[in-house]
């Protein structure tokens, strides 16, 4: 950012962009913040059109939800502001995504490349990701300083030296980075695209400044502006959001709506999670009452994050043959690597939902037709034993089965002779025979005969070393629970709290334990401990049923 850049935003920022149509929907855990503003875009649809409303939110799935079969509004109106900002400014090249050169450039201050669709649609990771290079942790350090619209001269030296490098760079190359997506488009964007009469704007509280500024600089061309979102739940104060942003200006009480009743936290959780949030400096005071559930929240000793394998895991098993919902919730990536391992060894299926692009959270991966479980799946469906879902084979599942097989195995250029087929097909016995070795046809027809465990071992067997490592978990689920449970999303969900936001689990174990940085920001007054009390609310409040405190590593953690 250069100083006419700085100046120009230091204009925009100080002025008052209070308009009288705006609305503030105040959503606390299992409120229905979703029903409501479902309704809000419905009413505004049949009022102005389904071409004059406006829907962004911290994510795009989240965007998305909000919106319904009965609700026409076009997809390019719905997203996150990121996404708005790229298609109004032309779909620019994004800097973060050609990082090769800067890399080369500056080997000490690398960059992990990120796919484009990825952060536009709001499934970033920067904060869950400890294996970040150190280019990334000055990145983002600039881009909150930016996000927060704070001068120059505030900016700590290595940001400011990395600045230079970074915009530089930049503009050598043409590029733009994420950050200044908002920024050119507060700068060079009057007016929202598509003109919108109405804007809606979900989770609100996790704008930064400037992020806001734009808002209510857009909304100055539209008739109302509706902000929903929860202070309380403010958890993305590393990015430069405040609970500022849906706190200030003031405006009348009558275009305040407060939703009063979960239908997810019980009384329990509630009472619990009360207790938390009246701890920090500033909040909107509201009404908020616990479903009509005691629910339960159980406090496990001698079981912290690092040692998952004995009493987590034991309850944990319970819950899962009752049927429920699990989500384990840590502050921190690296302290769920342990229950991730023992959830591998014993074979339990997990994933995160709501971060799909995280293969570590999600190594199964069923929605890809290419991931291993579905591999595996193809392969036992043309078992006479599979049970429902059973079929012949078909071209499309040959070619997802045979892929990683040992070359040795088949016949040469059967690949492309069975992408010749059409891919719904029938595989006939005759073609088995020209597309395998003898032997290896004899073995396949053999175990055909016997139980699906046998076909699977013997796919296992045959796979060529590489792919092996890559088919254990799922080989080892079919193994343990059967192969039908690959066909059916996971009980468990493991991720970090920033990652599960808006999630819910019947039964949720929290690790309180904080990274070094978390711990010196608990150890403070006002809005640092605040961030990090805030986090911990949402964790908490994930639970429907059951929360289970797990016991912490060591001395730097949350006080629960």
């Amino acid at each position: 950012m250069d100083e006419q850049t700085a100046e120009r935003l230091d204009g925009i920022g100080l002025q008052d962009h209070s308009v009288t149509a705006e609305y503030r929907i105040f959503g606390p855990p299992g409120t229905g913040k979703t029903t409501n503003l479902t309704r809000q875009i419905q009413r505004a649809v049949d009022r102005f059109g389904d071409s004059s409303v406006l829907v962004t939110s911290f994510s795009k799935a989240a965007a998305a939800e909000l919106t319904n079969r009965d609700t026409p509004i076009d997809l390019d109106r719905i997203g996150t502001l990121h996404s708005h900002c790229f298609h109004a400014l032309g779909k620019p090249a994004i800097a973060e995504v050609h990082v090769e050169d800067w890399n080369r450039m500056y080997p000490r201050l690398k960059i992990t490349p990120v796919s484009r669709q990825v952060k536009l649609d709001g499934e970033d990771t920067a904060e869950d990701d400890d294996q970040a290079k150190s280019g990334d942790c000055l990145l983002q350090q600039l881009n909150r300083h930016r996000g927060m619209m704070l001068g120059l001269e505030s900016w700590p030296a290595a940001v400011r030296e990395f600045a230079a490098k970074w915009t530089t760079y930049k503009k050598a190359n043409r590029l733009l980075d994420f950050c200044d997506l908002i920024e050119v488009s507060l700068l060079d964007v009057p007016a929202a695209p598509h003109h919108p009469s109405v804007m809606v704007v979900d989770e609100a509280q996790d704008l930064n400044r400037m992020q806001l500024t734009l808002v209510r600089s857009w909304s100055e061309c539209a008739r109302y502006l509706v902000l929903a979102g929860d202070d309380d739940q403010t958890i993305y104060a590393w990015a430069g959001a405040s609970p500022d942003a849906i706190l200030d200006p003031e405006i009348p009480e009558d275009h305040k709506v407060f939703l009063k009743d979960s239908i997810r936290v019980p009384r329990s959780v509630h009472a619990l999670s009360e207790r938390l949030i009246r701890q920090v400096s500033r909040r909107q005071e509201k009404t908020y009452r616990p479903r009509p559930a005691e629910g339960e929240v159980v406090r496990l000793s001698q079981a912290c994050y690092r040692s998952p394998e004995y009493r987590i895991l034991k309850t944990a098993e319970r819950h899962i043959e009752q049927g429920k919902q699990i989500m384990f919730l840590g502050s921190c990536s690296y302290m769920l690597r342990p229950i991730i391992a023992v959830l591998r060894k014993n074979g339990i299926p997990f994933h995160n939902p709501h971060r799909k692009s995280n293969g570590f959270w999600n190594p199964l991966r069923t929605a890809s037709r290419q991931s291993a479980a579905n591999r595996l799946l193809a392969l036992l469906a043309g078992h006479p034993g599979f049970g429902e879902g059973h079929c012949k084979w078909r071209f499309s599942d040959l070619a997802l089965w045979t892929e990683w097989l040992h070359r040795d195995l088949v016949s040469p250029g059967v690949a492309e002779v069975i992408a010749a087929h059409p891919p719904h097909q029938e595989v006939s016995r005759e073609f088995l025979e020209s597309a395998f070795r003898p032997e290896a046809l004899a073995g396949l027809l053999r175990c055909l005969g016997e139980s699906p465990h046998a076909l699977l071992n013997w796919w296992k067997d045959h796979l060529a070393s590489e792919f092996r490592k890559r088919i254990q978990f799922s080989s080892d689920i079919a193994a343990l629970r059967g192969p039908q449970v690959l066909r059916r999303p996971p009980q468990v969900v493991v991720g970090t709290i920033h990652s599960v936001k808006g999630g819910q689990a019947d039964v949720v174990y929290l690790f309180p334990d904080l990274s070094r940085a978390a711990d010196a920001q608990y150890r403070q007054c006002g809005p640092p401990r605040d961030s990090v009390i805030r986090t911990f609310y949402v964790g908490a409040t994930r639970a429907r049923e059951t929360l289970y405190i797990c016991s912490a590593e060591g001395g730097a953690a949350v006080s629960i």
